[in-house]
């Protein structure tokens, strides 16, 4: 017990440092789990939003470049027409859209090799739109001219800027592949960090259990032990008790031989020799004086036998207990007033211990009507069947005040007398309010084969 009680606020201690380090890894090990999501969300978000814009940049280029193409081709075929403005202003538009995009664009490209090529590309775009002004001089160009144009002019500069737009698309895959690759680079350290911190929360938390079980395994041990230890103190105690009631019975036994026979003989022989000295011629002052102490050995010697009786009834070893009960309740009812009877009885004779006890018992709680109830009769019931004697006592009083386990009063000790008699036979004691007012008491006892003629 010291052990336990110099190491259980440390083991407490110790089991609640481990939890709250579980729950503070568990904690932490979802917070970098979202974090690490959220930063996964963003880089794929990220990645993706720049990839779907530098396609849309490209295709828009390259959607400018084409229509600024068969803008100038219809300018050049349609010569000079009032047309011929609204294909400048086009090609004007288309110019104006793409220099817009590239120059808003270029600013986020972080790969060198794709800021050289957008370089490049804004220079090829600068020659190919210079390119599309010869077609908008004043002077009129024949078919052949305009075609030798288209061919040797036009045509070069936009093939070449469409192969430096496909570069640039192969570049943004090749970026966008990486990106790929280091995003799932990303997710696998991610997933690595998160195994290893739920690892480890899981080692943390076994360490805790183990602990915990061992802790817990401790403690029932301890437990067990405590119950042996009351177990066996319960057993010890019953044996007290029943040895108690077998001291007192035979100090009740022998003061009440003491009493019948010594005292009362004494008593007897002294009221015969005043009954003899009364015969003489004696003054009548002698005379008055005998008599009164012939008056007084007689109601002594009354005395003696009632106390002989409560002590230890001799009735009970010679015509058993119920003649026994009935002539204890006719007195009771004469000494206190209240009617009792025997309601119930049965003529077989019982083992002396059980005797004994049942009549102690009657005793016990007769006395405790008389002295707490108020109750102006009660009833005594014996039977028996299946292996079991069963007395019942009833009364008409207040009912229970007291629990039966209360120790502070003679009415509890009387009800903790009861029962340890009780059980000291393996038997059960109850008692509990009776319907209509008043209390009931409740005593079943094994019986044991002592059966026997009683005496005459």
């Amino acid at each position: 017990m010291q052990y336990d009680r110099r190491m259980g606020p440390s083991v407490r201690a110790a089991l609640l440092a481990g939890f709250a380090v579980v729950f503070a890894l568990w904690l932490l090990w979802g917070y970098q789990l979202v974090r690490s999501l959220r930063q996964i969300e963003q880089n794929v978000t990220s990645v993706h939003e720049t990839y779907v814009r530098g396609e849309q940049t490209l295709s828009k280029i390259r959607t400018n470049v084409l229509l600024g193409s068969i803008y100038l081709r219809d300018a050049l075929i349609d010569g000079a027409t009032p047309r011929r403005e609204s294909y400048r202003d086009e090609l004007m538009r288309l110019r104006s859209e793409v220099e817009t995009l590239v120059t808003s664009y270029v600013p986020a490209v972080s790969s060198q090799d794709e800021r050289d090529h957008w370089e490049r590309l804004q220079t090829e775009l600068a020659d190919y739109w210079a390119s599309r002004d010869v077609a908008f001089t004043d002077q009129a160009k024949t078919p052949n001219e305009a075609a030798a144009l288209l061919r040797d002019r036009v045509v070069p500069k936009r093939e070449t800027v469409l192969q430096i737009l496909d570069q640039l698309a192969a570049l943004q895959d090749v970026a966008n592949a990486r990106h790929q690759q280091e995003i799932d680079v990303l997710y696998r350290q991610v997933r690595t960090r998160l195994l290893t911190m739920g690892a480890g929360t899981l080692v943390v938390a076994l360490m805790v259990a183990v602990m915990a079980s061992r802790h817990v395994n401790r403690l029932q041990r301890e437990i067990e032990r405590q119950r042996r230890i009351e177990r066996d103190n319960r057993e010890d105690l019953e044996r007290l008790s029943a040895r108690l009631v077998d001291v007192q019975e035979q100090e009740r036994r022998t003061l009440a031989r003491e009493l019948h026979d010594e005292v009362g003989q004494a008593l007897t022989a002294a009221k015969m020799d005043i009954g003899i000295a009364l015969r003489a011629e004696l003054e009548p002052r002698v005379r008055s004086a005998l008599e009164e102490a012939r008056d007084l050995s007689d109601q002594t010697l009354r005395s003696v036998r009632d106390m002989s009786q409560l002590l230890h009834p001799s009735a009970l070893d010679d015509f058993g207990l119920p003649a026994t009960l009935t002539a204890y309740l006719r007195n009771f009812a004469h000494r206190t007033g209240i009617r009792a009877q025997l309601a119930e009885t049965m003529e077989t004779r019982l083992a002396p211990d059980i005797e004994m006890c049942v009549y102690r018992i009657v005793q016990e709680a007769l006395s405790n009507i008389a002295r707490h109830s108020g109750a102006t009769a009660c009833t005594v019931s014996l039977n028996s069947g299946g292996g079991m004697l069963r007395l019942i006592i009833e009364d008409n009083g207040r009912g229970v005040g007291l629990p039966a386990n209360r120790l502070s009063s003679g009415r509890g000790l009387g009800l903790i007398g009861m029962r340890e008699r009780a059980q000291a036979l393996g038997g059960t004691f109850n008692i509990k309010p009776r319907d209509g007012g008043g209390t009931i008491v409740m005593v079943a006892l094994p019986l044991e084969a002592a059966t026997g003629a009683p005496a005459a």
